[in-house]
């Protein structure tokens, strides 16, 4: 089974093909551009360097956040159209398992971490387990330091909120922050089919209904319109 995967809502999107558990091909947005700019050229590339046609996908992966408003309304519309364009089923995966994934196989505890804006992070923590996640908490929009009290262990730091309060992190955690090195062998996307391949049969979707976006918490223009109305 060759199954495509999509990520849209972090600011590194990316693309991938996997097929019996090996990753065929993989590509992500290049830091200069935005992944709306970007996205069909990467389809395109990845199917390319796997000898792949679009007839010849038998289903798509799309993470369905936590993160950029933006990015995930992108990413919706693109798997969108390909489903049309296929009439091939789709599956919907959390971006911050997708992205502790990508820390993996260390047995720590892995944080994943995005920049949600309004000086908070999406989190969430998972235990690492032989190259497997097992859940600890649920998504959230919190406050780093707050994020910094219920740390207890060493523990795996990987994400874009890194870039905005890692040294902050560190000095609050000291021994109990350890940060995911920042070249990783797969993109978000390939790490969100490589969750989703052993259960694509069991939780498939067609219905495009069903596309639920994950925002955690409401966006700007939502709190605006709350404050009118």
């Amino acid at each position: 089974m060759k199954i495509m995967g999509i990520d849209s809502s972090t600011p590194q999107g990316s693309v991938a093909i996997l097929e019996d558990g090996r990753i065929l091909a993989q590509a992500e947005v290049d830091k200069n551009s935005t992944f709306s700019n970007q996205i069909l050229n990467l389809i395109d590339a990845v199917l390319s360097k796997s000898n792949t046609g679009l007839e010849n996908v038998d289903g798509f992966c799309l993470t369905t956040g936590p993160g950029s408003f933006t990015g995930l309304r992108v990413g919706a519309s693109v798997l969108k159209g390909l489903i049309l364009a296929t009439s091939k089923p789709f599956v919907k995966i959390d971006t911050l398992e997708a992205t502790a994934l990508r820390a993996t196989p260390a047995n720590n505890v892995i944080c994943a971490v995005l920049d949600a804006k309004k000086k908070e992070l999406y989190t969430a923590s998972f235990r690492g387990d032989n190259g497997a996640l097992e859940r600890l908490t649920p998504d959230r929009a919190i406050a780093p330091e707050e994020l910094c009290q219920e740390i207890k262990e060493p523990t795996i730091f990987i994400g874009n909120g890194l870039d905005f309060y890692g040294d902050l992190l560190a000095s609050r955690l000291e021994g109990n922050f350890l940060r995911a090195p920042t070249k990783l062998p797969y993109t978000v996307a390939a790490c969100a089919v490589r969750l989703v391949e052993n259960h694509f049969d069991d939780e498939k979707l067609f219905d495009l209904n069903e596309l639920n976006i994950k925002y955690v918490r409401k966006s700007e223009a939502e709190l605006n319109f709350a404050r009118f109305d």
